[in-house]
């Protein structure tokens, strides 16, 4: 048996599927809950008996207190995520059963932004490994907005790797940031929002980049038909911008991007734990 010391009951607020087995979830909490952007929750849910934990990364914004936004992919596999593709499950949380309890604990984690950094920063992601980056971007916009006039410069690249467009999660919300970034240059909180697609092909109006997230930091040709791609544009400004000494690199997201991308950067002076920070989602 469980003990539910420590943890906070929770309600199903919405549940917003982006496509089918991935969705965006918020849960109303009871009691308010206080985190760091880039820490993780423990979500416990007892149906019909039986008691199961998952940890996930928290992409709401810690200013509310009583909400928490999970990003979520289906894993048919998976000991959690079944259930909340189960609509029993969801009707249960939503009409507040008995029998149906989900409670959270937490928060933990070190995926988390040093507060006497300076250095610009760089996100990288592969599919929901976005979910921490956003809740960093969300607090560090909150901040911006309270007192523009004072706020650090900081600049932020956001690298989103996901296999289809319709899987770019946030996507509106980080045009948006962009776009106020692209109208006022002098904005202290400038975001620069750079989503790939792996399987191009597969959508035919994709005009965008192409590849897992880590592939933009690959090498790039110097001949004219790449120099006038946007994707050779694009590598070429990462690889020429991008410096341990300007830029501190957070990734989240598969092993693979993880691994791939530590790689890469260490070739190029970028030392982890030191000017890289990383984090592994496993199903």
């Amino acid at each position: 048996m469980t003990s539910n010391e420590g943890k906070t009951p929770a309600h199903l607020q919405l549940k917003h599927e982006l496509d089918k087995g991935l969705a965006v979830f918020r849960f109303e909490l009871e009691c308010p809950f206080s985190f760091q952007p880039g820490q993780y929750a423990t979500l416990w849910l007892t149906h019909r008996g039986q008691t199961t934990p998952r940890p996930y990364s928290i992409a709401s914004s810690p200013s509310e207190t009583r909400t928490l936004e999970f990003y979520i992919n289906l894993v048919d596999s998976g000991h959690l995520t079944p259930s909340f593709w189960n609509p029993e499950v969801l009707h249960a949380l939503q009409r507040r059963d008995a029998d149906t309890q989900l409670l959270i604990s937490g928060p933990k984690g070190r995926f988390t932004l040093d507060p006497n950094e300076t250095r610009d920063l760089v996100f990288v992601a592969s599919g929901t490994g976005l979910a921490p980056f956003m809740s960093m971007i969300r607090k560090l916009n909150e901040d911006y907005l309270s007192s523009p006039a004072t706020f650090r410069r900081r600049s932020i690249f956001v690298i989103h790797g996901v296999s289809l467009p319709k899987h770019l999660g946030y996507r509106d919300e980080l045009e948006l940031l962009a776009a106020e970034t692209l109208r006022d240059p002098a904005r202290r909180l400038a975001i620069t929002y750079l989503p790939t697609i792996s399987r191009p092909r597969m959508d035919s109006a994709w005009n965008g980049l192409t590849g897992r997230a880590e592939t933009l930091f690959d090498g790039y040709s110097s001949s004219v038909s790449q120099v006038r791609s946007l994707q050779a544009l694009v590598c070429g400004m990462l690889n020429t911008v991008v410096r341990p000494e300007t830029h501190e690199v957070y990734i989240c997201g598969y092993p693979g991007t993880v691994d791939n991308m530590v790689r890469s950067l260490a070739s190029r002076g970028f030392k982890p734990d030191l000017d890289l920070k990383r984090e592994k989602y496993y199903p």
